[in-house]
Formats: structure tokens, sequence, C-alpha cells
């Protein structure tokens, strides 16, 4: 049985791909909470991780848009999910009202998770090896950032992210016919490594 925060699943879940073994989410303890990855065939990678979550086992499951609709979060209530077997409850904990419980049924993978540790281990390795160039990191408007890659996806279809300290992220592609500067909120200390990710190295 695995219990975390829903959201996450809906999170993660949006980067799975067509075709298997990509198109699965796979969930399992880790660091004494709940990890969660996906895959779009290596491209793009997420992974999440509830430090409050439990799990007894790992798991692969192939999650219905329904499933991932129920999960999303909401900014008037928490959410959270059990996956037991072959269902997975929903409950969604207002403030002020009763919880909300749904049901919906769960489809196992059974075609294995491809092994993404090795290439975490790779990137905490480089991560913590490299120099730092840069002293801050910017915060930005998640707002600006949907709006600017939209904009530049418009007429491109791979784009370049580049940032430097206390200055805006630039973003570009191939034709460099725009380039759009989005602008820090505030310049901040590059954070560390969460402790869950530095496991992998």
């Amino acid at each position: 049985m695995l219990q975390f925060n829903s959201a996450l699943l809906a999170a993660v879940g949006s980067f799975t791909g067509p075709y298997a073994p990509y198109q699965s989410v796979h969930l399992r303890p880790h660091c004494g909470g709940v990890l969660l990855a996906a895959s779009d065939h290596g491209k793009v990678t997420a992974i999440g991780f509830d430090r409050m979550g439990t799990a007894d086992e790992s798991i692969t499951i192939i999650p219905s848009p329904e499933l991932l609709k129920a999960s999303s979060g909401i900014k008037t209530a928490e959410r959270g999910i059990v996956i037991d077997g072959e269902t997975a409850t929903v409950t969604t904990y207002y403030k002020t009202s009763s919880n909300n419980g749904k049901q919906l049924p769960v489809q196992h993978s059974i075609t294995p998770f491809p092994d993404i540790d090795g290439a975490l281990a790779a990137c905490v390795q480089r991560w913590s090896a490299t120099p730092s160039l840069s002293e801050t990191a910017g915060r930005y408007r998640v707002a600006y950032l949907e709006r600017a890659i939209k904009a530049a996806g418009l007429l491109a279809d791979s784009l370049v992210l580049s940032a430097f300290d206390g200055g805006p992220l630039r973003i570009q592609g191939e034709t460099l016919e725009l380039i759009i500067l989005v602008m820090p909120q505030t310049a901040e200390p590059i954070p560390a490594l969460p402790d869950w990710v530095q496991h992998f190295g």
C-alpha cells in the first residue's frame, strides 16, 4: 500500500510517454517517503518526492486520465491518495466541510520501468563536482514562464533556456527570430540539492 500527496501523481503523470515502458509512473519507498518517477523516452523526466508519504512496496502504474484529473491539486483543499492493490482512493480534505473520497481503478504495468537511478546518480555527481559560476538563481513567476514558452513554441519545436547572475532567463528557438527575457522576481542563493536527490549519488 502507498499513501502520498496526490498532486505529485498528477504532476509527474503528465510526463509519461505513449508507449511502454514510458507510459507508466513508477512509485517506490525512498528515504523514508515515497518517490514518483516518469519519463517520456528519456527526453523529459519528472521525479517527485513526498517526505510524509508511506509505502511498503514498489509499483508501476499506467495512470488513466480520470485518475490524473482526480489527483490534481486544488487551491481550496489538500488531496491525498492511497493505492492498495487495484484501487486508488483519492481523498479531498476540505478545511471547512467534510472530506470527500473517490475510488478509481488502478492499472498496473507489466513492463518494468526504465532504470533511471544511474542517470540521476550521474547528474548528482556532475552537479556536485561542477564549479559554481553563478552565485544566485532567479525565482520566476510561473505565469510568465508559461506565456514565454508558449509564445516561443509558436516559432520553434525546441527552445534554449539560459540565465545569468542577477539577470533574466533568456528563452529562444533555433531560428533566432524571437528572444524572450523573463525577469526574475528575486535573486536567491542557488538552492542545494534536496537530500532525497543526493541519495542517488
